[in-house]
Formats: structure tokens, sequence, C-alpha cells
């Protein structure tokens, strides 16, 4: 009877103890998740100015103006990319923008002299009316004073969490209209910033999907569209993201490719990244038909690097992009103990990023709203659990033992068993099997596309019949390429591809460059 009573306990508490080991449901859906991947990354480009008006008379008096437009952080140090004409009136060394500015200037000049606005202001400042003879006489003293800069326009950069960087055109070409290519490369004094991964334009097909990202005037409060007016102040550094298709390849009037796209950008949109489904920044949004929706035009990357070949420099990624995507996939895969970690190495890096603080807020509301088992299968991994069950079924099968006087070489085959629990685990994050745990035994863990020899298998053509073979040897786990066509690698697709690494814990494992990606955790 005690062996009856026992034997049910051991099921029920499996049942209960196996039932927390399953893979969730990714708590973030893809597009959501790629666009909080490279959000970050994308800025304000402000191109501010003072100007005087009658200038060195008793009448002189000044109004600031600015520019707006976005650009994205391509370097971890600070280097970045935005349109031209976004920092066109600061572009001091070239003769060309510079005579721009002045015709633009002048001519905002004459509309607010035509629509009565320089009058009102004379007669503010005088404190009664002008009479007919002295608004005429007016109109000399303005031949004579034209509008002119007061000291150099600055470029100003402004980061999502607020803080606000002044920058050094590096490299300019006009806008298109001028003849040039509409691009520019900026520096401002940072490191360790978030940044976006360049692809290649020249991989672009007609209907691919892109995603543009940046800082339309109509949807912030400093715009002057009618959709400005709803906003506030506090989300004017939330960037929006605008979903739409290549719909034509074209040339533009310089020769160069243009990308033709019916995705909705407006004035201030222009220098952000357009990105392809690989989250990619495969262009610069630059400009939309005046007269229709639906009709936008991207200078492609390629291009752009061009500029960024003659700054001396090349993309790079950082510690910011390594531990926000980290956080991402753990919260993805529900991992929520650990993500709130990695949202607080995140935080270290870049403060008060709202996508960071709303994240990790659900984090742990997602830890509070488990149950304990729950929470302890996180912190074992599925392999730390299967060995507990393991192990609690192994005590069980002691107090039968106990309990009807049997030898006790019966219980050694689950004391084995239970020893082959303590190798860790690996949790895929991108790929097929993303949100998949896996635990690792004491002869290893073959990963490839060869079911019949492979205990984790991938049908992906970049991944190879046995691409990998993670095993404990000499006192630690390691992970072994198996002579694969695409490469192993260890916490960054840019390092050398291993042929045999020890792994530490929270060791991020790619396979091949574009392949699945895995993270070790220890027992």
């Amino acid at each position: 009877m005690l062996k009856k009573i026992v034997g049910i306990v051991a099921v029920v508490l499996a049942s209960s103890l196996f039932s927390t080991v399953r893979g969730a449901e990714p708590l973030l859906k893809p597009r959501e998740k790629r666009t909080l991947q490279v959000k970050p990354a994308v800025v304000l480009v402000s191109t501010e100015m003072n100007v005087k008006w009658f200038p060195g008379t008793p009448l002189e008096f000044g109004y600031s103006t600015w520019e707006r437009g976005s650009g994205f952080l391509f370097r971890p140090d600070g280097y970045l990319l935005t349109n031209g004409h976004v920092v066109a009136d600061a572009a001091v060394n070239n003769l060309q923008a510079q005579q721009e500015l002045q015709k633009e200037l002048l001519l905002k000049f004459v509309q607010a002299w035509q629509q009565g606005q320089v009058r009102a202001i004379i007669e503010q400042k005088i404190g009664r009316k002008l009479t007919e003879a002295e608004y005429a006489q007016l109109a000399r003293i303005a031949e004579q004073h034209l509008p002119k800069l007061d000291g150099q326009p600055v470029v100003k950069v402004y980061l999502q969490n607020g803080k606000m960087y002044t920058a050094d055109i590096l490299q300019y070409s006009a806008p298109t209209q001028f003849g040039g290519k509409d691009v520019a490369v900026l520096k401002i004094p940072a490191d360790n910033l978030p940044t976006v991964p360049l692809g290649k334009s020249n991989n672009v097909r007609i209907q691919d999907s892109i995603m543009v990202v940046g800082y339309p005037g109509t949807a912030a409060a400093w715009g002057t569209e009618s959709g400005a007016a709803i906003l506030s102040m506090e989300s004017a550094l939330e960037p929006s993201a605008n979903d739409g298709h290549i719909s034509a390849l074209k040339v533009g009037n310089v020769g160069t490719p243009l990308l033709q796209s019916d995705v909705n950008i407006f004035h201030g949109n222009s220098g952000g990244p357009a990105f392809n489904d690989q989250g990619e920044a495969i262009g610069l949004a630059t400009m939309n038909a005046v007269e229709a929706q639906g009709f936008a035009f991207i200078v492609p990357i390629d291009t752009a690097m061009e500029f960024v070949r003659q700054a001396g420099v090349a993309p790079e990624s950082g510690p910011f992009n390594r531990h926000w995507s980290e956080a991402l996939n753990m919260y993805d895969a529900g991992l929520c103990k650990h993500a709130i970690g990695e949202f607080d190495n995140v935080e270290q890096y870049m403060p008060g990023l709202k996508d960071v603080q709303r994240l990790r807020s659900l984090a742990v509301g997602c830890v509070d709203s488990r149950g304990k088992l729950e929470n302890l299968e996180e912190t074992l991994g599925t392999g730390g659990m299967i060995g507990l069950v393991v192990v609690i079924i192994a005590a069980i099968g002691v107090v039968i033992w106990l309990a009807m006087g049997r030898g006790a070489a019966k219980s050694q085959p689950t004391v084995q068993v239970a020893a082959q629990g303590s190798f860790g685990r690996i949790q895929f994050t991108s790929g097929s099997l993303s949100g998949r745990t896996f635990p690792i035994g004491k002869d290893g863990l073959w990963i490839g596309r060869d079911a019949s020899k492979c205990g984790v298998v991938l049908q992906d053509d970049s991944i190879s019949s046995q691409h990998a073979w993670i095993v404990p040897a000499d006192g630690n786990i390691v992970v072994i390429d198996k002579g694969s066509t695409n490469g192993t690698y260890v916490n960054s697709v840019d390092s050398p591809r291993i042929s045999k690494v020890g792994l530490r814990n929270g060791d991020r494992v790619y396979l091949g460059h574009k392949g699945s990606t895995f993270t070790y955790f220890a027992a």
C-alpha cells in the first residue's frame, strides 16, 4: 500500500514540475521586436540658427529658426548619417549651401513683409502705429540692411533619452536638386551608443517590404502641421515607424540610383533609416511627392557608404546593442527574471530610454504574475528542472526502497540519470526554434540538419548536416564546430569563426552569420 501511495505522489509531483517545462509563446510580435531592436539608434537632427532683421539699425531685432530631420547612428562612438539638405544651412564650407541659405533668409523676410508681419513687429517695438510715410521709409531701410545670420548655424542631435549633442559635419553632399547625392556624415562626442546594422541596397527588389523610422513633423509637437497640435512635448523624441514597399528602382538626376516607395513619409523624416525585413538599413528617406502621398524616394545605403568611407570609418556595433538584443530575446522567450538584469545593463549605457523602462516594468510584472514553479523553471532552466524531477523521483525511490526493504543496487540507475542533468542548457533566441530550450547531456548535444544524428534539428540551408557539437570536456562545456560551411561564432558574428571554445554562462552562439542563435546557460 505504501509503495502505491508513494508512486501516485511521484506521478503527480512529476506532472506538476514538467508542466512548467514547455516552450512559452513569444511575448513580442515579430515586427514589434524588429522595430524595438533598431529604434534607439534613430535620432532627431536639428539645424538651428539666429537671424537679425534690420541689422545695424535702431530697429534691429532677431528671431530663431531651425530645419529638422532624422538620422541614425552607425558606430557606437557617435558617427551618424542623415540627408545633406537637413544640415545644408550649417555647411559653412560649401559656397553653394551658404548662397542658398542667404536666398532663403531673404525669401522669408519678403514673405513676412508681404503678410504684414514685419510692420506689426516694428509697431509693437516702438509702441505705436506707423504712418504710411514711415512705412515707406522702413522699406528703403530694409533694402540697405538685408537679413543676416547672428553667429554660425549649429547642428544639434537629440537622442531618445533627451540627451543633446552638438555635431560636426564630416562629409556633405548637396541636395539632389542642386546636383548632389543628399548625404551627410556627422559626428557627436559620445560613446557606447546604439547603432543600426547596415545592409546592401543593391540587393533590394521591387515589392520588398520596408520600414522607415524617423521624426515626421506631422507627428511631433514641434511640427507645423495640424496633427502636431494634439501632441505633447513629452513625446517629441518618440520616433514613428511607417511600413511600405519598394515600388520602383529609379535613377536620380546625377546618375545615381534612387529607390521609390509607397511608404508615407513627411517633412522631418528626411535622413531617417529605411529598413528591410532583416532590420538592416538599406537607405535614407529623402523626399516625398508634395502633390500625392505614396510616392517617396530613398537614397540607397550603398550611395551613403561612399561618404562613410571618405570619412575614414566603417560601420560597427557596440555593447549597447549586445545587451539590448539579449534583453529583448530573453523577454520575448519569457525569461523575464533574466531579462530584468539585461534591461538594467542597457540602462547603464543609455539611461532614460522609455522603451527600456517600459519593457523592464513588464518583465517585473511577468515575474510577479507567475507561480513559484514557473520562476523556479526559469532559474534552473529546462535541463535543471528535468534534473530536479529526476532527483525527486530518485528520492522517492529511496523511500520506497527503505519501506520495502529492497537492495540499494536498484536505485543506482536513477542516481546515474540524475547526474545527467548537470551540464546546463541552451535556449534558442532566433530562427525556427526560437524560444525552445534543450538540455545538454553527458554525451553532449549535436546540432544540424541531419535528424538521424542530431538531437537539435534545424531545417535551414545555412546550417550544415552536423554543424556543431556542445559537449562536456576537461571539466568545461565546449562548443565544437564540425567543419560547417557557414561557421560557428561566439558572442559576435564579427569575431573569428571558432573550432573549439569553452562556454561561459550567458554566452551567445551564432550558427552562421544569418542562421539560428542560442544562449548557453550553465547548470
